[in-house]
């Protein structure tokens, strides 16, 4: 405890920081738990499923197996350990790096403290961390940027301000850096920047302590790659097939053909790797500068702005909208242009020139020669930060600068505007952000218009929309619920296919087509559509529920499961020709008073789980409990006085819920199910 004690004091005790801290590190717990919860539904990428196989390979048979792309082995030794002490259930393993997320916000406001002396400033690089929504949604990712930036900060925590910390700092330093370039063997050049930073401030010793404890925890596994492949490979080839991958005009897929060909000689692949590379970087100088100009670009793009346009058919609550824009792309910018303004103007220079500058240098030219994805910028968030949170407190102080420190003013002025520059070369984001602010106060505005029932409002408003975006689905989508009120089918069917061709994939409008289709008798066409509830994260039966009724008027009987979608909400997807529903659940149905209510449910469950208990209200008046056994059964419900007298019923069902994954931890279903219900349907009483 002492050298952590020591860390981060330096005029004021520990005990001081540690409300700020604690503080800090509840705020960004809030962020990340409320995206960990939002993205429990999502699937894994095709990176995140091999790390996760590669974890359960090493744990079922005790062997560690190579991917098919060599990469650094720590993350999949990670996993595994996760999975043992915390199940293999995917929100368990996204919940362990959010904590890991939470507590790296601590670890850079002690390097900000370390290298300014400044409380004030050490608070808001905490708070640039701690709200940052890319770090959030990072965290909900099976891969190796959370666990490497926290790995990161550690080291740069332990070597900031060397000559007043503990002299185990080092050591603990050389282990951190060995364990990191293991996870991601990008952080080598780490060895050689840490160990002249020591040099420098704590003397010989300490950068021999740093250098050969990294270097005792890497040589066991360059000593493994050498008895496996006979060959140097000191951690894996990663490095040397992306330099061919990337930089080869044929493609990466036709190089990864060559490769895979090679089958796993990872020493030939290397070497090839390395030698194709080279070669085609000098045979095609042209295409690599057109390739390194579009790298340049993507790094500085918004990655959660780019995202939203790119993938227009995908649903964002707007609550993450707003998140994503401001939190994520907005402290982007923020750490960015602060950060590389701070390099050049704030006082910490000899942990510039040796460690945040020459890090930050690397990790974009890495990007540039390899290729850029959002996640491989998080590196420099470490290196940045801090000098984010100087300019962002020296901004309300500012001043006019000696003439001594004119030039690095001009550098740093220069360095922002080419930054600005780069970002609005990738893509015209200010006139984008304007044209889709006007877009969607019209859809707005249409919006309101429908649910007065005012066509001819809603229909100006959505052509107002589609004139200043004119790939929008939405807009078109409200035209064809206006052409819905004045019963043309046809011209909405017209404006409906538009919009799927302008956006395939938009699930409002294939639903919506599914609709007509169904009130057309076409039930293959409108089965094909209506399946596109599952496309969107959005609760989309509570959507038809309301938007399908001026056409879907509803049924004495409906087949739960098919064809349902206007007329059932609360339910989850439909499975075999039945759905689960919720805690509560929601059918309407048509009815004529004195008729009786049909109900086939199935109180299937695990061995262990007790029956469903469910009870039934009719448009709020409680008609029956029961406790539903297993297999189908049919249970009849009369409808009580008053019920039905404008022509339909509101039947609601809730049910006691229990979820798979908690009786059957093998199971990958954490769902609350209440009961199994495949029918319903108003009958004659008899």
């Amino acid at each position: 405890m002492a050298p952590i004690r020591r860390l981060i004091q330096r005029d004021r005790s520990c005990i001081a920081h540690v409300p700020a801290i604690i503080g800090l590190i509840a705020l960004a717990l809030v962020l990340r738990l409320l995206v960990w919860r939002w993205h429990e539904l999502y699937p894994l990428g095709g990176d995140e499923q091999e790390y996760l196989n590669q974890a359960l390979t090493l744990l079922r048979t005790r062997q560690y197996v190579e991917l098919r792309l060599m990469r650094p082995p720590l993350y999949a030794v990670f996993l595994a350990a996760c999975i043992v002490a915390f199940d293999l259930l995917i929100q368990n393993l996204r919940l362990v790096q959010a904590l890991i997320s939470a507590l790296t916000v601590a670890l850079l406001y002690v390097l900000a403290l370390r290298l300014f002396g400044d409380r004030r400033i050490a608070i808001v690089a905490g708070l640039l961390t701690a709200l940052n929504y890319t770090l959030a949604f990072t965290a909900t990712e099976l891969l190796t940027e959370t666990l490497f930036l926290f790995g990161l900060a550690v080291i740069f925590a332990l070597l900031s301000h060397s000559t007043s910390i503990s002299r185990w700092s080092p050591l603990l330093a050389g282990i951190s850096l060995g364990m990191l370039a293991l996870l991601r063997s990008v952080a080598l050049p780490l060895l050689a920047l840490g160990a002249l930073w020591l040099m420098m401030n704590a003397g010989k010793r300490a950068a021999a302590t740093f250098a050969l404890a990294a270097i005792l925890v890497i040589a066991p596994w360059t000593l493994r790659n050498y008895l496996t492949y006979h060959a140097l490979i000191i951690i894996d080839t990663t490095g040397a097939e992306n330099l061919w991958l990337d930089n080869d005009p044929a493609g990466r897929e036709a190089v990864k053909r060559q490769l895979y060909a090679l089958g796993d000689d990872m020493a030939a692949r290397q070497r090839l790797a390395i030698e194709r590379g080279i070669a085609v970087m000098l045979a095609n100088p042209d295409h690599v500068a057109a390739k390194v100009w579009r790298e340049a670009r993507l790094f500085a793009a918004l990655q959660f702005f780019d995202d939203m346009r790119n993938r227009p058919a995908i649903w964002v609550p707007p609550l993450q909208v707003w998140l994503r824009l401001i939190l994520g792309d907005g402290l982007w910018l923020t750490i960015l242009i602060g950060g590389a303004a701070g390099l050049w103007l704030a006082p910490a220079r000899r942990w510039t020139l040796v460690i945040a500058a020459p890090w930050t240098i690397y990790i974009v030219l890495t990007m540039l020669i390899f290729h850029v994805e959002p996640r491989y910028r998080l590196p420099i968030y470490p290196a940045l930060v801090p000098y984010a949170a100087w300019v962002l407190m020296r901004l309300s102080a500012w001043r006019t600068p000696a003439k001594r420190r004119m030039l690095a003013v001009v550098a740093a002025v220069l360095t922002c505007v080419a930054l600005i520059a780069v970002t609005l070369g990738h893509r015209p984001y200010l006139s984008e952000t304007l044209m889709l602010a006007q877009k969607h106060a019209r859809l707005w505005q249409a919006e309101r218009a429908l649910a007065r029932g005012d066509s001819n409002a809603a229909r100006t408003a959505a052509e107002a929309a589609l004139r200043l975006d004119e790939r929008s689905a939405l807009a078109r989508v409200v035209l064809a619920r206006v052409a819905l009120m004045h019963g043309d089918a046809d011209a909405a069917l017209d404006y409906l296919n538009q919009a799927l061709t302008a956006i395939p994939n938009h699930p409002y409008a294939h639903l919506l087509r599914g609709a007509i289709y169904r009130l057309r008798g076409n039930d293959r066409a409108a089965l094909r559509d209506l399946k596109y509830e599952t496309a969107s994260l959005e609760d989309l039966q509570r959507w038809a529920w309301d938007v399908f009724r001026p056409i879907a008027p509803p049924q004495e009987s409906l087949d739960i499961g098919r064809l349902d979608l206007g007329y059932v909400r609360g339910f989850h997807f439909a499975e075999n020709g039945f759905r689960w529903t919720t805690d509560h659940a929601e059918i309407l149905l048509a009815a004529q008073s004195g008729s009786m209510l049909e109900l086939r449910l199935n109180g299937d469950r695990l061995p262990g789980a007790p029956p469903p208990e469910v009870t039934v209200h009719i448009d709020g008046i409680e008609v029956g409990r029961i406790i539903v056994p297993q297999s189908w059964h049919t249970v009849r419900l009369p409808l009580p006085p008053g019920a039905a007298d404008d022509g339909q019923i509101l039947v609601s069902i809730q049910s006691t819920t229990y979820r798979p994954r908690s009786l059957d931890r093998t199971s990958p279903d954490n769902r609350p199910l209440g009961v199994a219900i495949d029918e319903a349907r108003v009958v004659d009483a008899p």
